[in-house]
């Protein structure tokens, strides 16, 4: 058995290996007296790690026996952390699940925005728009004192989560209790699909559009495109583009969505591994020349870095706010047979100036510091009832920095945006002129 779990370890490394060797023809004999001599090396180097398993496996002591396939997952782990870089990882299964779920928007369950203290029941912050939870009546600072019968109190918050989800079709089974009627009920919800909107738009006074993006999700383009054409049909002059606090997501989704402002031009540049350059120039459809101010801050990453890279260097755009994060690097996500998978690092982009902005981040055009915690009331996902959650959120806030500072909050001006608004106004009546 041993023997045959080795064999089944050299087998996956030659059939990598293949295709260097029928690649080496062309090379020289030197050439190719490197690469037999590497994948020598490389066997060497498994037959090691194998053997290392052997021995845990035969001798290790401890609370649990432990299979070499969780050697091997904990191998992988461990030689992706050896690269010390934060945005290299390692996914288990249900880390793996998790995260494509979050870049494509949509998962399978009952459709809440939850969150979860240790002892505490389950805490409804809101249930996202046209889902289970939203048909069946439940509303922000609901709690949910059990699902399927067991209590929530002693659960943790993946716990919850885990037993939430499940296939579409299915049945989950929560307690509710509500304090406005002293009482809790029994909801059957049946999961389904739900989707996760990261765009909001709306206009603002002297047809001003608004436009917010919180993620760069696998497919958000339409939704982008439907909120610019919306804004157009009412009439838009001028366009505040928020991506403050957006982490990130999908590189080609950041391509199309700075093509819709820029003429003409490039975007953005890639470079991997043998320093190659990828150029990527704006395409589709452009939506014209209106003023435009793009809102930044330390929580701008990645993704959102690209858009407002090309906006400014193309000399597009006003970035107002604060110094983006810093996230010039692009991730590739790596599928593994059992369901886990890589997330690993596999190029640097630079800015249409040519500029890595990894570790440094993008300076903006005019600085505005918001001190506050103003966008702990705007939400990771748009479609909810903010008015409604934002009541729970206060609620929140007042345990963690008291309830003067939550009052503060809550009569608090956007700083940020009303100066975006205040710029955009300048412009158009100078314009005007």
């Amino acid at each position: 058995m041993k023997k045959y779990t080795r064999m089944k370890i050299i087998v996956v490394v030659l059939s990598i290996v293949i295709f260097s060797l029928v690649y080496a023809n062309t090379k020289t004999d030197k050439q190719l007296t490197n690469t037999k001599r590497g994948f020598l090396s490389n066997l060497n180097h498994l037959k090691e790690v194998s053997d290392i398993m052997d021995i845990i496996v035969a001798n290790h002591v401890g609370e649990k026996e432990t299979s070499k396939k969780e050697l091997m997952h904990g191998a992988i782990k461990g030689m992706v952390e050896s690269l010390d870089d934060p945005y290299s990882t390692y996914f288990d299964k249900t880390e793996m699940e998790s995260f494509k779920e979050d870049i494509q928007g949509k998962y399978a369950g009952v459709g809440m925005v939850i969150q979860k203290k240790e002892n505490d029941p389950l805490v409804v912050v809101s249930p996202i728009e046209d889902t289970p939870a939203y048909k069946a009546g439940i509303k922000p600072k609901d709690k949910i004192i059990e699902i399927d019968g067991e209590s929530t109190y002693t659960l943790t918050s993946n716990e919850c989560v885990k037993k939430l989800k499940g296939e579409p079709g299915t049945e989950v089974k929560v307690k509710i209790y509500r304090d406005s009627s002293k009482e809790s009920k029994e909801i059957i919800l049946t999961r389904a699909i739900v989707e996760l909107k990261y765009v909001k738009n709306k206009m603002l006074d002297n047809k001003i559009g608004y436009l917010r993006i919180t993620q760069f999700g696998e497919d958000i383009y339409p939704d982008v495109r439907k909120s610019m054409d919306s804004l157009v049909k009412q009439g838009m002059k001028a366009l505040i583009l928020d991506l403050r606090s957006n982490p990130g997501g999908a590189l080609d989704q950041s391509i199309k969505i700075s093509s819709m402002f820029i003429k003409e031009g490039k975007v953005v540049s890639v470079k991997g591994k043998t320093g190659e350059e990828q150029i990527y120039m704006r395409e589709g459809k452009y939506y014209g020349d209106f003023p435009m101010v793009v809102l930044i801050n330390e929580g701008s990453a990645s993704a959102s870095e690209i858009v407002s890279g090309a906006l400014k260097d193309n000399k597009r755009a006003v970035l107002l706010g604060e110094k983006s994060f810093g996230k010039g690097s692009v991730q590739s996500l790596l599928p593994l047979p059992d369901g886990d998978g890589i997330k690993l690092t596999i190029a640097k982009y630079y800015t249409p100036s040519g500029i890595s902005i990894h570790g440094v981040g993008i300076e903006p055009d005019i600085k505005v510091v918001e001190d506050s915690d103003y966008l702990f009331f705007d939400g990771f996902v748009t479609n909810i009832d903010e008015e409604k959650t934002k009541e729970n959120k206060k609620e929140l806030l007042e345990e963690l920095k008291g309830k003067e500072e939550a009052e503060k909050l809550e009569n608090q001006k956007d700083i940020q945006l009303e100066s975006a608004i205040g710029v955009l106004k300048g412009i158009l009546l100078n314009n005007k002129k």
